[in-house]
């Protein structure tokens, strides 16, 4: 009893303390140091004033949370940029599982005949990025979730940018995660999916937001265009394709979205009830399965097992990469992601929203716009009236007022004038 009492004293304690640490103590020392950045990234572009070709280069992590594609296409096409992509280990959960995601994101790059380096050598070493000289770096996740090289020494030393890997739809933790850790503050660039986003990074980030710029989400780009390249559907017979997407966010924490522990189960009793009409499609988050892989009621063969189960069934099938033409190609979707909420509305097919008590809470304006535009899903009837709605509706485009203004509002307006790759590759081609 006297440590459930500690403990609930030292969370208060800690709720009444850091927004005074935040304001009194981390933003004065967060602007001071945006500020020398700023006349530092003034001089790193004094530096190469009139080269003729700019290297840039790609920091990747997770194939799954690549969302700067076309802003790499482009500069591929494009003779004024050298791009090249680094991949860097994924530090948290052990050398086996960094070892594996380093394989498998190297993989994905080299399928693509994109120009890819490993950041492990083969004699142990790791490449430096002074080895590579580029001029700008690109982050694609904000977290310190590698190498010092790889993190805060490349965003101290290097004209850096950053695409957010999701869709920034969520609120937590006083928003200092989003927009107020010490590498939003000393980015040379940030490109800004929606008008929230900026408006929320003027009011949280200790820079007031001065390195961000409003562009759209370069990631939705082929969904927006409806662009199928190929089916990736184990089977393409004609029957309805569904989608089921898990949130992370397992654990007690700031943010909780996920529902994958309660409804884990039935999802794979559905795919068996419906086998006769529906094909289904897992999509966990990346980070879900090394969170089952540590939770006490799963732990890594409950959790492989569960994986193999979608990939090895009949009616199901394991999507962890790309996902694209997954969406362009499927009827429906049945989640609890951040990005996705947003992401899927550009397809304007039927969306289940799981809920839990703290979903609302986790979400942002925009986010509640687009949750606005969903079905919801609060239990195990919910979930079964979805997908017989799926199938009972046979395709028919569903009149959806709030989606048809989500449209309107949040997406139409970043395609005008060429897509939000386009808007940031002209940035950067205006201040170089």
């Amino acid at each position: 009893m006297l440590r459930k009492i500690f403990r609930s004293s030292i969370n208060i304690f800690k709720q009444l303390f850091n927004p005074l640490k935040v304001k009194l103590l981390d933003n004065p020392r967060k602007r001071k140091l945006a500020q020398h950045m700023q006349h530092k990234h003034q001089q790193l572009l004094s530096s190469i004033k009139g080269k003729e070709k700019i290297k840039v280069v790609f920091l990747a992590i997770h194939k799954s949370v690549w969302k700067v594609d076309p802003v790499f296409r482009k500069m591929l096409e494009d003779p004024y940029f050298e791009p090249e992509i680094l991949v860097c280990p994924y530090t948290l959960y052990g050398e086996e599982r960094m070892l594996e995601d380093m394989d498998k994101t190297f993989t994905f790059f080299k399928e693509k005949g994109y120009p890819v380096l490993k950041s492990l050598n083969s004699d142990g070493t790791w490449l430096g990025l002074s080895e590579i000289k580029p001029d700008i770096v690109f982050f694609t996740n904000p977290h310190n979730l590698t190498r010092k090289e790889y993190y805060e020494d490349a965003y101290l030393n290097y004209l850096s940018c950053y695409v957010p890997y999701f869709y920034l739809v969520t609120s937590h933790g006083n928003d200092q995660s989003l927009y107020n850790h010490l590498f939003h503050n000393l980015m040379w660039k940030i490109f800004m999916p929606h008008s929230d986003s900026m408006n929320l990074a003027r009011v949280v980030s200790s820079n007031d937001g001065m390195n961000c710029v409003l562009t759209g989400y370069p990631a939705c780009e082929s969904l927006f265009e409806n662009n199928l390249v190929a089916c990736p559907w184990k089977k393409a017979q004609n029957k309805f394709k569904i989608i089921y997407a898990p949130h992370h966010t397992i654990e007690n924490a700031e943010l909780q979205l996920s529902n994958f522990l309660i409804y884990a189960e039935l999802m794979l009793d559905l795919v068996d009830s419906y086998k006769e009409n529906v094909q289904w499609a897992f999509k966990p988050h990346p980070i879900l399965k090394s969170k089952l892989y540590n939770h006490p009621d799963w732990g890594k063969e409950k959790t492989d097992k569960y994986y193999r189960m979608w990939s090895d069934g009949e009616c199901s099938q394991l999507d962890e990469g790309e996902y694209d033409d997954l969406f362009i190609s499927s009827d429906a979707i049945i989640h609890d992601c951040g990005s996705f909420l947003a992401e899927y509305l550009y397809l304007k097919k039927p969306v289940l929203y799981l809920l839990n008590p703290n979903t609302r809470n986790n979400l942002n304006g925009f986010g509640l716009s687009a949750l606005a535009c969903c079905k919801h899903g609060v239990n195990k009837l919910s979930i079964i009236n979805f997908v017989d709605f799926v199938i009972d509706n046979n395709r028919k485009e569903v009149d959806n007022a709030p989606i048809n203004n989500f449209h309107d509002v949040n997406i139409k307006p970043f395609f005008s004038g060429g897509g939000p790759s386009d808007k940031i590759i002209n940035e950067l081609r205006m201040l170089l």
